[in-house]
């Protein structure tokens, strides 16, 4: 494993403090297909949040919050032209979210 400073695993730990990127990120490693069309995340996420009314408001934050945070480690790649999203991989991620346990999504 690379070597991580401390403001490293703070940003991962600040990046993962949200169910969204933790659900982005697990359905990403899941995917066969190693790139996954933005709808199909959308998709997902609205399935694991019951609360989550609006499909636009799940789709805006998606791309103008989640992906641009997580593509600041490099753990996503977005691109917008073709509107897909691949999981970049990260090591100290997978060690944060294989100790994580998968819970429902949080009461909004």
């Amino acid at each position: 494993m690379r070597e991580y400073t401390t403001k490293d695993i703070d940003h991962r730990f600040s990046l993962l403090d949200r169910y969204e990127r933790r659900c982005i990120i697990r359905f990403l490693r899941e995917s066969e297909e190693g790139q996954v069309s933005i709808g199909d995340v959308v998709s997902h996420l609205r399935k694991q949040d019951s609360t989550a009314d609006e499909r636009d408001e799940v789709a805006i934050d998606l791309r103008h919050i989640h992906l641009p945070e997580l593509a600041t480690i490099e753990a996503v790649e977005y691109d917008s032209a073709s509107e897909t999203v691949r999981y970049g991989g990260d090591e100290l991620v997978e060690a944060l979210l294989e100790t994580t346990p998968e819970t429902d999504a949080p009461d909004s």
